[in-house]
């Protein structure tokens, strides 16, 4: 799966329809040359912007969109309302539908995939695709019309409850057109948050799958290694927990889940799953280079922000430049040295690296990486801010849109706010706060 656009409505802070656009501007037809995307795409983009301007909510809008293909065949026929997530500052877009629309390469063909949600269900859903030189309409869903058509190449019909999106049910069948594109696109996903609990969760997940030898012991040390950070060796080490416990444990985490539903709407990214937590608990362990030839090992709680931060990123980041995809990445930067960050850009913009065309998007306030001391050059249709208006609402807008200035420093022109994406400080009010404390 190669990512070419995402668009999105009414999620979150974006209100208005904004579009993530990582196509190459030599892409003037529905299909380059040659059919070759790795040339047609980009594999970065960074989005860059001052806090709560909605950078994470551009990502996580995408995050909706492939836990919607993942789940609302499941786990989400259970809630009790629709997952959703609309824009809640303007009364109107409340209660409004909200867009979704990803356009994508599923092997070797472009695709054209979205849907529209509102409080009631799934409004309307749609899929095309290039076949030769023109678009072909796949699915066509439209709740107010009572339609729902399917081409005849993809053999028969899928029945669907309101609330349930076709991908969705097809992912659950095999041997189905539809099955092979959900199946690529939920596979070939994956995001990293800055959320410590998010952080701890990806450790977890890492000791379990050194545990089942889908990753290897090699893989992490290496990667702590690139990163000199001081380790020499990995290791895991499992706890039993007795049945009771974990039972309780996951009665808290159910009812923690639904409350956060409950105030904060949405919360598809951290779906429970009774699996997740099983009779052994896996923690990882750290031996560091020292003077002493006995080291004791260290368990995460003892390692730094970094380390962490590092092993949370670098993990999925290392498979998803082996077998192709997209990532997504908040907060990039977060407790990670500038250096650190460029190695990792640096394997996805290189292309005898990153030989699956795998995709990272990420957001970042470090204006390092577009500073000419940066050896990761970013062409402007890689760069992208994110500004918020008086109203609340998130906008999106290019470097590419903004006049070329071929010596112009970047970093310095962003951080001077010509590109918007700046925070508005207000020195005065702080100091006037200092000064009325000590009255």
């Amino acid at each position: 799966m190669i990512l070419l656009s995402f668009t999105v409505r009414n999620h979150a802070s974006v209100r208005d329809e904004i579009t993530l656009d990582l196509t190459h501007p030599s892409l003037r037809t529905l299909q380059p040359k040659g059919s070759d995307w790795s040339r047609a795409s980009y594999p970065l983009a960074g989005i860059f912007g001052g806090n709560a301007t909605g950078k994470s909510q551009v990502l996580d809008a995408l995050r909706y969109v492939f836990a919607a293909i993942e789940r609302s065949a499941t786990s989400w026929q259970a809630s009790k309302s629709v997952h959703r997530a609309p824009f809640l500052l303007d009364g109107t877009a409340r209660s409004s539908s909200s867009t979704y629309e990803l356009d994508f390469v599923h092997d070797g063909r472009r695709h054209l995939y979205g849907f529209e949600v509102d409080a009631e269900g799934i409004k309307r859903e749609w899929m095309r695709d290039v076949p030769k030189s023109r678009w072909r309409t796949l699915l066509e869903r439209n709740r107010g019309e009572g339609t729902l058509n399917f081409h005849a190449s993809l053999r028969g019909k899928i029945e669907v409850t309101p609330r349930e999106l076709v991908l969705s049910r097809a992912l659950l069948l095999g041997d189905t057109l539809l099955h092979a594109v959900a199946q690529d696109l939920v596979s070939h996903f994956d995001a990293v948050l800055v959320k410590d609990s998010h952080r701890e969760e990806r450790l977890r997940d890492i000791a379990d799958s050194l545990a089942d030898k889908t990753i290897t012991f090699t893989d992490i040390e290496a990667l702590l290694q690139v990163a000199d950070i001081g380790v020499v060796k990995v290791d895991i080490e499992e706890m039993n927990i007795p049945e009771g416990f974990r039972r309780a444990i996951l009665n808290l985490k159910r009812e923690l889940r639904d409350d956060e539903e409950t105030d904060e709407g949405d919360n598809s990214g951290d779906e429970l799953d009774p699996d997740q937590l099983e009779q052994v608990i896996r923690h990882l362990v750290f031996t560091h280079r020292g003077t002493i030839e006995d080291s004791p090992a260290f368990s995460i709680q003892d390692e730094s922000d970094g380390t962490i931060a590092w092993l949370a990123t670098a993990v999925p980041a290392l498979e998803a430049l082996r077998q192709g995809g997209l990532l997504v990445v908040d907060e990039i930067d977060a407790s990670l040295h500038p250096h650190l960050l460029e190695l990792l850009l640096g394997a996805f913009a290189d292309p005898s690296v990153n030989t699956e065309h795998a995709q990272l998007i990420f957001t970042s306030h470090e204006s390092f990486v577009l500073s000419p001391l940066s050896e990761v050059r970013l062409d402007p249709e890689q760069i992208w801010f994110t500004d918020k208006s008086y109203e609340g609402v998130t906008e999106l807008t290019c470097l590419s849109d903004f006049p070329r200035h071929p010596d112009a420093n970047v970093s310095r022109r962003y951080l001077t706010g010509r590109y918007g994406g700046t925070p508005r400080l207000s020195p005065s009010s702080l100091a006037a706060l200092v000064q009325s404390g000590k009255e």
